[in-house]
């Protein structure tokens, strides 16, 4: 039975704490850029592509100075206010912007499986479910 998603509201997002997935590794590319290093998955199909192509065992991705800002800071200790806020201070950018910008990023790692969220107390509504 598939689990189900619970459907958070605006407040419960903005105080939720992004943090890392522990399998992923991070590194530095020869430029000083963040790179994070993901291990594939131990699957069967994989290993029978794998005779007949090369899957390398880990997949490698190369942030841009602000994804790794946005990386540093997914520690389970800053929420999501407070990197919006903090995001729109060190780049200039207005606070709108800022929000947008944070949010569609976190929710691209998040489908990626890259973060979580360390969510305290929600306050859910109804029974609607959706994702964070």
């Amino acid at each position: 039975m598939p689990l189900k998603k619970e459907r958070f509201s605006r407040e419960d997002t903005l105080k939720a704490k992004p943090v890392k997935n522990e399998v992923v590794k991070e590194t530095k590319g020869k430029k000083g850029e963040t790179i994070l290093v993901i291990p594939r998955k131990k699957a069967r199909w994989v290993g029978v592509l794998s005779r007949i192509f090369y899957i390398p065992p880990e997949r490698k991705i190369s942030l841009d100075e602000i994804g790794a800002w946005v990386w540093s800071r997914c520690n389970g200790n800053v929420s999501v206010l407070n990197m919006m806020e903090e995001l729109a201070r060190e780049f200039k950018i207005n606070r709108k912007e800022a929000e947008v910008s944070l949010l569609s990023y976190l929710k691209k790692l998040s489908q990626k499986r890259l973060i979580g969220f360390v969510i305290a107390n929600p306050s859910l509504r109804g029974t609607k479910q959706s994702h964070v």
